[in-house]
């Protein structure tokens, strides 16, 4: 029997115990990877927000008395003039009407003897007016004296002022008298149901109905609300941000709007910043120092309304190209944020300092180059040094 050579043993057990070494080396653990690159990038607050109609109209009575049913229902569109409301003053009672149609008559009066007094008053000034003429026509000529024209210079602006005093008193006897036959609406009771005596309420605006406060026939007092109208259906958005972080935020600023329900992200810029905090409990019971932000939509969608929840990124800062990481891919540990490198088929663990973060992607400022390749959301079985494949 021949004898295996020596050195045939050792290269046997070599490659006997590389398989054994080979068999017992851990495999590759699969990873998903992300690149460090340079990419358009910018800062933003977000936080959920709510439209709102943009100077909406409160319509209340005018007068007291019995509001007819509306036929408006909220969404109904009006038009500036339109009549939406009609109230029937309330009927006086015998004595209340007695001192009204007295209160006519005194301010008939009172018209008549104004109208008297300005036909009175213009009489006279005419012929001041006519004299001062005559009196410097003779001053021009060096036939009066100076004293004597300028006296009657003065007497035609005494008349002139009384008679812009006169025209002021018609004009409060008219008022007055508008104000007395206001009081008398209602009084016969055949008004209400011939319709002479109905006060019709007409909308401020063009616009839509967002809400019928008063929808049922009801006798109401003065000042009682009645519908609230948008403003040209123009929106607005409203977000209560943390005094620390609206301290960041300036009028003119870029927002997006987005989780409005729609397929597109908004257009909209910071129109104004409140300049008074609130209190307000956070769902945990924690007090919040918040302040209202105002943005204005440059494109709103026709089906967008009031009171719809959005959520808004307010741009704080932005550049064309900086040096960015996958969120996914970094990870806090005690002496700071850290991302796995892949390099040669190993992952390297390095620490780096990261700027402003958004869902997707965090701002590089120092730790990895532009082109490393980084692990998206690493397991606790990947360490330092471990195979990868990807």
């Amino acid at each position: 029997m021949l004898k295996m050579p020596i050195w045939l043993k050792l290269l046997a057990a070599a490659v006997v115990l590389a398989i054994a070494v080979f068999l017992l080396l851990p495999a590759p653990l699969d990873v998903e990877v992300g690149t460090v690159e340079m990419r358009p990038f910018f800062e933003a607050v977000e936080e959920q927000g709510r439209t709102r109609a943009r100077n909406p109209y409160l319509v209340t009575a005018p007068v007291s008395g019995r509001l007819l049913r509306t036929q408006l229902d909220e969404g109904h569109r009006v038009n500036s003039g339109e009549v939406i409301a009609v109230i029937a003053p309330a009927p006086q009672d015998q004595r209340s009407s007695a001192i009204a149609q007295a209160n006519l008559a005194a301010a008939e009066a009172r018209l008549a003897v104004a109208n008297a007094s300005l036909q009175e008053t213009r009489g006279a000034y005419e012929r001041v007016s006519r004299e001062r003429e005559r009196r410097e026509e003779l001053f021009s000529r060096n036939l009066a004296s100076a004293e004597e024209t300028e006296l009657y210079r003065q007497l035609a602006s005494a008349e002139e002022a009384r008679v812009e005093s006169a025209q002021a008193s018609v004009l409060a006897a008219e008022a007055d008298i508008e104000s007395a036959r206001a009081q008398l609406l209602g009084n016969d009771a055949d008004d209400q149901t011939s319709g002479q005596a109905l006060i019709e309420i007409k909308a401020p605006v063009t616009g839509t109905v967002y809400a019928v406060l008063e929808e049922n026939e009801r006798v109401i007092q003065a000042g009682t609300p009645l519908l609230e109208l948008s403003n040209q259906d123009s929106l607005e958005v409203v977000v209560d941000l943390l005094t620390q972080d609206a301290v960041k935020v300036e009028a003119g600023d870029t927002v997006y709007v987005d989780g409005w329900g729609g397929d597109r992200i908004l257009n909209a810029f910071v129109r104004s910043i409140e300049p008074e905090a609130f209190t307000k409990i956070s769902a945990l019971g924690v007090e919040e120092q918040r302040v209202n932000v105002i943005i204005d939509l440059i494109d709103p969608p026709e089906n967008l309304g009031a009171e719809y929840r959005v959520e808004v990124a307010i741009v704080t800062w932005q550049a064309n190209s900086t040096l960015t990481i996958p969120t996914s891919a970094i990870f806090q540990r005690s002496s700071g944020w850290h991302t796995f490198v892949v390099k040669d088929g190993r992952v390297v663990l390095e620490p780096i300092l990261v700027g402003a973060r958004d869902r997707e992607f965090t701002r590089v400022l120092g730790g990895v180059a532009e082109g490393d390749r980084v692990v998206l959301y690493p397991s606790d079985l990947i360490n330092e040094g471990a195979a990868v494949r990807f």
